[in-house]
């Protein structure tokens, strides 16, 4: 790989210049929208709405009087799959068949037999309008018998996010990121619209699952790309303003869901205005950093020097190779420079110091990297399933689909905001760990309180989506920060593909409600709350430089303590032989040594402790 630190490279251009200003909020649509309607539009498109057994004997009655002739009532509801089987032409008298109902007779009860037989719905079911005109589960009668179609198709749809987060991955680290997102792009919006033209159930459970290959890796291709192009005092806003927009795209989803009613007219309103889309083959490119790890310099060069012109910033012709050739002339990154000559013998290299190829054998061979690999893992899983289950879980909090998606969605927005602002002072570490114990304890304490009044455990449920909603903002992050650019794709894909297995079960672990209301709030709480208290095992990433290579990756955290902390943004500043330097935090890989100074161990550990950094 090329050895030029990128983020110094970005100082030269412009960290976060009008380039990367227009190509962020560019990449945030397709990253957000599109995403956020792909995964979660199959809350209201397969909405199972209240139902009961259709009688056609009684077509003049109205619906209360309907119910309250022929299903059966446990004393709390109406059963949704029995009826009475008995032939009302003999048992009702003329005028009540004729719609004429007594007026001293309660509508409150039931009016039956106790005796009179009870079978499962012999001609049908009516549905509930209120909230949808038409569902596929109204249209297809996907109720009782077969109300398991639409969690399995819940199921398909992850098990295809599953393959397809390796897949375009790996297509990502091995022929680039503008590739993979193009693919997906191309691929998502025409499978969409093809969904909508559904012969039937099997069709769409079919294109369903395919189109489950593009989500996640739908909001983390661009999600990476966008790190990649921007330096580390911008990425904690690129990367709460990514989930910030994917927030509102829900908000958004909830607010056309609650105007088109018909599930034709959503699912072409979730997909079709997608097709501009397209013309992103003409404005997205290549990951320069990317480029450089894989030694392909002058197409690097060619991205670089665009993005300087757009800058109105002024660099040299053939400027990386320049800085290949003299590393001297650009402030370099030493992941190692603060390790002691024991710590860096334990960091494994490759035979003749040659640079690794850069795949997930190689990460694991790397004990510390094989270690926060194994935690981001574990975060990502536990985030996901709370995630995902408490946005597809608001149909059972006993309001309105779309208003309970609506607040799900929105409480999104503050949460991003809180943790852009805190991760800006505390770090990802403890910020992870706070969110994610918040959004847990509040999902647990649903348990503790009773079911009536309803406000109660919704408020505290919508709490536990605030905390996990920000936790899983911060998750990308943190990863894209803690993975080398070598393998980056790859292992959040993996990573991706873990949490993809947990999501096969969310789908289930929702339906358990139909046995407690809070069961499924139990569950996500606890595991939550594991992962809180595993995020602490991380090293700190505030302010440091993105590694490049395994062996800065292995290198980084070596020192870690467990109870450290970053106190601020504040850096401390100091001249080295007339260059300037910056300690930004424990963790920090950023050592800037010009050629003619050396600096070794011992000299820079007589420095006073960074002024950035805290103990408890």
């Amino acid at each position: 790989m090329a050895s030029i630190n990128f983020d110094s490279v970005l100082e030269s251009l412009g960290a976060e210049g009008r380039y990367q200003t227009v190509l962020y909020y560019l990449l945030c649509i397709p990253a957000t929208i599109p995403a956020a309607f792909l995964a979660f539009n199959q809350v209201f498109l397969s909405a199972t709405p209240g139902h009961w057994c259709q009688i056609p004997q009684l077509a003049n009655l109205t619906i209360e009087n309907r119910k309250a002739l022929a299903i059966p009532f446990d004393g709390t509801k109406y059963s949704s799959c029995t009826m009475y089987h008995v032939d009302y032409n003999q048992i009702l008298p003329e005028n009540i068949l004729a719609g004429i109902w007594p007026a001293n007779t309660s509508l409150s009860q039931p009016v039956v037999d106790s005796t009179w037989p009870v079978v499962n719905c012999l001609y049908g079911w009516e549905y509930d309008k209120t909230q949808y005109d038409a569902t596929l589960v109204t249209e297809l009668n996907l109720v009782c018998d077969n109300k398991w179609l639409p969690s399995f198709s819940t199921t398909l749809f992850y098990v295809g996010s599953l393959f397809g987060n390796l897949l375009f991955g790996w297509i990502a680290d091995k022929w680039g990121r503008r590739i993979s997102f193009l693919l997906m792009i191309y691929m998502a919006v025409m499978l969409s619209i093809a969904t909508a033209f559904s012969p039937n159930y099997t069709v769409y459970m079919v294109f369903r699952a395919i189109n489950g290959l593009t989500f996640p890796a739908l909001f983390q291709i661009p999600y990476i790309l966008v790190m990649e192009l921007v330096g580390p005092e911008f990425r904690t806003f690129a990367g709460n303003g990514i989930s910030m927009f994917f927030g509102l795209s829900l908000a958004l989803l909830a607010g056309l869901a609650y105007f088109l009613r018909h599930w034709f007219h959503l699912a072409l309103a979730t997909s079709v205005p997608f097709l501009p889309l397209f013309g992103y083959y003409w404005v997205v490119p290549e990951s320069p950093r990317w480029l450089l790890s894989r030694n392909r310099i002058d197409e690097a060069e060619a991205i670089v020097q665009h993005i300087a012109r757009i800058n109105k910033r002024t660099i040299p012709p053939n400027y990386l190779r320049s800085l290949q050739q003299h590393p001297d002339l650009l402030l370099q990154t030493d992941i190692n420079i603060k390790l002691s000559t024991e710590e860096q013998q334990e960091i494994p290299r490759h035979p003749s110091h040659q640079p690794s190829k850069g795949t997930m054998l190689e990460l694991l061979s790397y004990p510390n990297m094989r270690r926060k690999f194994y935690i981001l893992t574990f975060l990502w899983l536990a985030n996901s399933v709370a995630y995902n289950g408490l946005s597809y879980n608001s149909s059972n909090l006993g309001v309105s689909d779309t208003l309970a998606f609506f607040i799900n969605a929105i409480v999104e927005a503050p949460a991003y905001v809180l943790t852009w602002w805190a991760m800006s002072r505390w770090g990802r570490r403890w910020v992870t760990c706070l969110t994610m114990l918040l959004g847990g304890l509040a999902c647990c304490c649903c348990m503790l309180v009773p079911e009536d009044p309803l406000w109660i455990s919704v408020t505290l449920a919508m709490i536990g989506k605030f905390g996990i909603a920000a936790s899983f903002g911060i998750i990308f992050l943190y990863a894209s920060e803690l993975l080398p650019t070598v393998v980056r794709s790859q292992a959040m894909a993996i990573a991706s593909f873990v949490a993809g297995i947990g999501l096969i079960a969310f789908p289930y672990i929702v339906f358990l409600a139909v046995y407690s209301r809070l069961l499924p709030l139990l569950i996500m709480g606890l595991l939550a709350t594991a992962g809180a208290l595993c995020s602490v095992l991380l090293p700190e990433t505030l302010g440091v430089s993105l590694p490049q290579t395994l062996e800065e990756g292995e290198a980084f955290g070596l020192r870690h303590r467990i109870w450290s902390c970053p106190a601020g943004r504040k850096r401390r500043c100091q001249k080295v032989d007339g260059v300037k330097s910056s300690d930004i935090g424990n963790e920090s890989l950023v050592l800037l040594v010009p050629s003619d100074a050396a600096i070794t161990n011992a000299e820079f550990s007589q420095q006073p402790p960074s002024s950035t950094s805290c103990s408890l």
